[in-house]
């Protein structure tokens, strides 16, 4: 089990400024968008896409398949959940965010919000660190490194339920990808942090 200290201080890839462990809690921008999502029933109903604000879908080409989510998640056989974004930080152009779930309801989830240019995509990766402060019971793991320009990494237990979340500022995209019920061993964050650059570089050729 991976043990994040408090006093541990996550560099962002490609800057040379340093996060403070309260700004890690960016990533319960990604986690109140995937991981706490209800779970939907499986069926061909639950997989469409589905838009509720009026935001722009971008195609599922943009975000990495069930088959590379599989070669690190093997127990996550289906896809719930296809829809916007909706706590994407700023006005992205467009979103998508794809719920992967297992039969033990285990659950990945990938989302990626683009922006009109790389300054806006990063002013909106900084607004979602300034919103995220305020979210309690965040603790810091490291960033993955050479993943996108910027990237940070956290986990929280809600319940009996942890959940570990990534996120990557990449051009005008900004990526997260998280876990639900996997617990934070360095296994499973090994797993996210390739997944996690396979989302990056999805995107990026897409």
């Amino acid at each position: 089990m991976v043990q994040p200290t408090e006093g541990y201080r996550m560099r962002r890839i490609g800057s040379s400024a340093s996060l403070a462990l309260g700004s890690i809690a960016l990533v319960g921008v990604l986690l109140a968008g995937g991981c706490g999502q209800q779970r939907t029933e499986s069926g061909a109903s639950s997989q469409q896409d589905v838009t509720t604000s009026g935001t722009n879908l971008l195609p599922q080409e943009v975000l990495v398949g069930l088959e590379v989510v599989q070669k690190y998640f093997p127990e996550i056989d289906q896809q719930t959940t296809a829809t916007e974004n909706s706590t994407a930080s700023g006005v992205p152009a467009a979103t998508r965010m794809v719920i992967y779930e297992g039969g033990d309801g285990r659950r990945v989830t990938v989302s990626a919000d683009q922006y009109s240019s790389p300054t806006s995509a990063s002013s909106a990766f900084e607004q979602a660190i300034d919103k995220s402060e305020v979210v309690q019971g965040f603790v810091a793991l490291p960033a993955p490194s050479d993943v996108g320009d910027k990237a940070f990494a956290g986990a929280v237990t809600q319940g009996d339920e942890t959940h570990i979340g990534y996120g990557a500022l990449a051009g005008e995209y900004v990526i997260g990808v998280t876990s639900a019920g996997h617990p934070a061993t360095a296994e499973n964050i090994g797993k996210l942090t390739d997944l996690t650059r396979e989302a990056v570089e999805k995107a990026e050729t897409a």
